[in-house]
Parts: structure tokens; sequence; C-alpha cells
């Protein structure tokens, strides 16, 4: 431009050489302020991270880098307590806490040049759960003490365990995710689980009422299966114990025979000899407080048992022919009076053979007679009468009709152990006023299958005599009788 001028002015008549310095001084003040003028720099600040959660809380950012004589610097614009490794390193390592959300800055110059760019760095915030007891809890059902569990802290945060309200209580292992909890009984308590990180505490509560302290040593286990080869028989128990207690077990039926591992193991593994039933006491202490449950553990040799849950009657029971058969007569009363007696008991009756039923112990011996029907349609979830062809397809398997009553009889070899309950005949025929007969006591052994035909009231059932030497089927008509029942269901695995 100035070299034009100078070109300009020789060419031309200069008419003022003052205004022509002017000009000139004017020119260069311009050309100078240009050059002045910082540049406007476009830095790149890379990628911005979302919701992380990492060991640390900490991200490397990945901002492109700048040549000298640029200088790159990493600021924080918005966010707390974050830190950076290197604040000149494009590529730094950036340290967040949990819950925060971070603006970052890559900004770069020389002095005079400037730029910069911004990205987000956001990290997840910290998530306190209680495993156990449950948010739902509003009991500490049969306890006075808990086992507390909540999520293992992760990513370098920790965690501790206090009561926020209620009196006279402790926790154990306070500081670790699983810790115990111990109170006093019909009490109400609140208590927190707290996670931190850095500056961050966040925390969950859980309130609930103490119970008064229950031993709980566990079902009733009368058919437990072993090898049937070995001698030995083995189980581990299943008692529960309570947190901050100290237990002990107890044999106290049949101890001769038992060895308990472990007295205060409560899944303690105990040695028993088959079909013997063992009593086991679960005492427990904790603090000022007492209790003490107890449990029966059964073998299998020859003979499984089957608690009914509707009146905690015990039944031994054989598998036989692909079937499991009740080696007791069954004993609920279903139906009674009307669809199930006791041998001696009924309306407008007499006895021809034998007494009445009136001792606990002879009611279980014997058992009941049922009506068709009531046996039929009342059997025990998961057990019924069996069909004439299975009790057919039993007795052939035992050798036939002349050769099975041995051994399906008391003390046959078999443990079906056969009765001679007798039976309730209504409106018999042998009393002259057609009364109501028990009969057969000790004497007939005679029992329902499922076979019925409503249209002649033909049943189907099988029996033996004391004295006979055979076991057969027979077709009585089901509306005159009420005979003893024993169920059939199919192998347990």
């Amino acid at each position: 431009m100035l070299k034009n001028i100078i070109k300009y002015k020789i060419t031309k008549e200069i008419p003022n050489w003052g205004m022509l310095l002017l000009v000139v001084l004017f020119l260069a003040q311009a050309c100078s302020k240009d050059e002045d003028e910082p540049l406007k720099l476009f830095p790149n600040a890379g990628p911005s991270f979302i919701d992380i959660e990492n060991d640390g809380y900490v991200v490397q950012l990945n901002a492109v880098p700048v040549k000298a004589p640029l200088i790159g610097t990493w600021r924080i614009y918005n966010g707390e307590n974050g830190s950076f490794e290197n604040i000149n390193d494009p590529k730094t390592k950036f340290y967040g806490e949990p819950g925060e959300t971070y603006t970052l800055g890559w900004e770069i110059g020389n002095g005079k040049d400037y730029g910069a760019a911004s990205i987000t760095v956001s990290f997840i915030p910290l998530n306190p759960i209680i495993v156990a007891p449950t948010a739902a809890v509003d009991t500490l059902k049969k306890n006075v003490s808990a086992y507390l569990k909540a999520v293992k802290p992760k990513f370098g945060a920790t965690g501790k365990w206090e009561i926020v309200s209620g009196n006279n209580g402790r926790i154990e292992n306070s500081d670790n995710f699983k810790a115990e909890f111990i109170g006093k009984e019909k009490s109400e308590y609140k208590l927190r689980w707290t996670l931190k990180y850095g500056s961050k505490a966040v925390f969950k509560e859980i309130s609930f009422v103490t119970d008064v302290l229950n031993a709980d040593a566990g079902p009733d286990q009368l058919d437990v299966k072993n090898q049937k080869e070995t001698v030995d028989k083995y189980f581990t128990l299943e008692a529960y114990l309570p947190a901050g207690a100290s237990a002990k077990w107890e044999v106290v039926a049949n101890q001769s025979s038992a060895t308990i591992y472990d007295n205060n193991n409560p899944n303690s593994l105990i040695k028993g000899i088959e079909d013997t039933t063992y009593t086991l006491t679960w005492k427990v202490v904790l603090d000022d407080y007492t209790s003490t449950d107890s449990v029966d553990i059964r073998f299998r040799g020859k003979w499984g048992v089957w608690k009914d849950s509707r009146d905690n009657q015990t039944y031994k029971f054989t598998e036989m022919n692909g079937l499991e058969w009740m080696s007791e007569n069954y004993n609920y009363a279903e139906a009674p009076g009307d669809g199930s007696w006791y041998y001696g008991s009924a309306y407008r009756s007499i006895i021809e053979d034998g007494y009445p039923l009136e001792t606990a112990e002879d009611r279980k011996k014997y058992g009941r007679v049922y009506t068709q029907q009531t046996a039929a349609n009342y059997a025990p979830e998961g057990w019924r009468l069996p069909t004439s062809n299975e009790v057919y397809d039993l007795i052939i398997s035992q050798g036939g009709s002349l050769y099975a009553k041995d051994k399906l009889t008391t003390g046959g070899k078999t443990g079906f152990d056969l009765s001679f309950p007798g039976y309730l005949e209504f409106s018999s025929g042998s009393d002259p006023a057609f009364r109501n007969v028990f009969r057969g006591q000790d004497i007939t052994a005679q029992y329902w299958t499922s076979d019925y035909n409503p249209s002649n009231d033909g049943s189907i059932a099988y029996v033996a005599s004391a004295n006979g030497e055979s076991i057969d089927l027979i077709v009585l008509f089901s509306s005159y009788y009420a005979l003893p029942v024993r169920y059939v269901r199919a192998i347990q695995k």
C-alpha cells in the first residue's frame, strides 16, 4: 500500500507536502494495529465422560495437544473437589467424586493468543443398599438380633452401620457390610447404613421392632436317605444361630447311637443308624436370654416316615413295586362319625370282636375305618388309594396270593406290615336289629382300593385273615362297609 502511494506521488504533482506526511503516518499506525491484534485459537478438549463409576472415580482426558509456543491448561469451571494429575497434560487423569457433575475447560494460548473449549465429566452417585433385614420388615420374627447385610462398598467407598434410635442395642463389626445387630426384646430400633467417599456421604435406614428370642432347630427330618449299603447314616443339621448368640446341640433320645461332630455348629453333621429316630435339642443363649428348640432326625432303612401336616401324625412307609406304600393304618379324623370312625365308636352299633379304641396308643395302632368315598376323596396331598391292579401286581411280586401274606403282614420282610384292625359293617344282617357291627379286630385285614363302580355300588378291596394262608382281592358293596386304609404315592426323589 505504501509503495503504491509513493508511486502515485512520483507520477503526480504533489500540491502539499504536509498533507502527504499525515497520510503516511496514518497508514503506518493502521498497519501496526492489525499486527498487534490477538489470534483466535480453536482448541479441542476431546469427548465428555458421562455417568462414570470406577475405582478412584477417575477418567483419562483426551484433549488435542498443542505445539510450542502455545501452552494448554486444564481448569475446573464447575463442580467440587476435583483434581488433575497434570493440568498441562492434554491426556491427564482427572479425579472427581461420586454424584458430582464437572465442567472442565481446556485453555490454550501463548500470552496474547487464546482459546478455550469445555467438556462435561459426571460420576454416578453413591447408592447404599440394605439387603437384610429387608426394607419391608416391621418385626424381627422370633428374634432380638439380626444379621445385617448391605451391598458391599466398591470403588474405594467405605461403609458403616449405626443405631439411629433405640435403647441398649449394639452393632458388632459395624464397619463391615456384613454386621450383627443385638437389641432388647420387644423394642423399636432404627438402623442406618452409610456409604462415604471423599466429601460424599449417603445413607439408607431401616426400622423394626424386635421379638423375643426363639431357638430354631430346623424342621423335622423323618426320612433322611443315605446309600442303603452303608451302615452309618449322616445328615447335616439345619438349625439357625441368631446374630451374636452362642448355642449347643444335645441328643436327648437314642443318644447312644448318635454322634454330633460339632455341638456348637448349627449345621453340624450328625451320624446315626437306620430306622432310628433321634431327638435333638438346640439351646441358644444371647446376653440374658435363653431359648431351646428340638428336632427329630430319622434315617431311612426298611421304612421312611411321612408326617401329615394337618394333625402332625407320622406314618411309616416302604418302597415296593415302584410305589411308596404306607406301612401303618391311616388315622386322620376326616368327617368323624359320618365318613370315618374308630373301632367300637359308631351310632347304633355293637362290637362283635375285640374292644373299642379309647387310648391314643390303640387308635394309632389300629387307625380309623373309612367309607370308600371318604377314603378316595380325602386322601392327604400327594397320596391316593392304590388301584386293584397295583395291589394285584404287589401280591404277584411277592410270590402270589399263597406266598405273599407272610411277606406283607406284620413282621414280614417287606416292611409293609399289613395288620388286622377289623372293619365296620352298616345295618348288618348278622344282627337281629340290623345294627352297625364292628367285627374282625385282630382277625381280619380288609382294605379299600380305588376301584369303585357307581352303577352297582361295587368296590374292590384286598383281604387277609390272621388264620388264613392267602391274601386276595374281593368285591364288596361299598355302602355297607367302612374299612381301614393304606395310601400309596409315587416314589419321592
